[in-house]
């Protein structure tokens, strides 16, 4: 009688790991007809902070446009591209500003209390009692199978009265 022979089943773990693609950020280099940005590559920060600080600077050329036209020609090119640079330079903890803007956002936002399980925390009424409860249960050591192989218990085992105690009693004892 034959019998097939059996198939080990081998569960293969494989792990990769991308933080170093990570690393490098998300840039803006070509145009979509293949030429290369002036100055660029850009980063979606820059990118961001360029356009909209020409936008801005366009809109209200009638406020700040009294330089002349090379004056006025600089400032409008030369002020978004000097902004954009000193947004790639920056790093606050790491991130790019947009990020720390996010975080800050976000915790202007936040609730002054916290939040307990995704709610934001209520004050407790005025005039309200406040109690705690903790339980603390004694139970007595079990008897030991025989008296050669478990040694009796210490007497200052009896004398611990809160739960703290008996942790650190316990502690104690195993030396650690």
């Amino acid at each position: 009688m034959n019998t097939p022979p059996q198939e080990e089943e081998t569960d293969v773990l494989i792990g990769r790991c991308y933080t170093h693609a990570r690393r490098f950020p998300l840039v803006l280099g070509r145009l979509p007809g293949g030429g290369r940005l002036w100055g660029g590559p850009y980063t979606i920060p820059q990118a961001i902070v360029i356009v909209s600080t020409a936008v801005l600077l366009i809109t209200t050329q009638e406020i700040w446009a009294h330089f002349g036209v090379v004056g006025n020609a600089a400032i409008t090119i030369g002020m978004p591209f000097t902004l954009g640079l000193f947004v790639r330079r920056m790093r606050i903890d790491g991130r790019h500003p947009f990020a720390v803007l996010g975080s800050l956002l976000g915790l202007i936002g936040a609730p002054t209390a916290g939040r307990i399980g995704g709610r934001p925390v209520r004050p407790l009424r005025a005039g309200r009692p406040v109690a705690g409860l903790c339980t603390v249960s004694w139970q007595p050591a079990p008897a030991p199978k025989t008296d050669q192989d478990v040694a009796p218990a210490a007497p200052e085992a009896s004398q611990v009265l809160t739960a703290a105690g008996a942790l650190l009693a316990a502690r104690t004892k195993a030396g650690v």
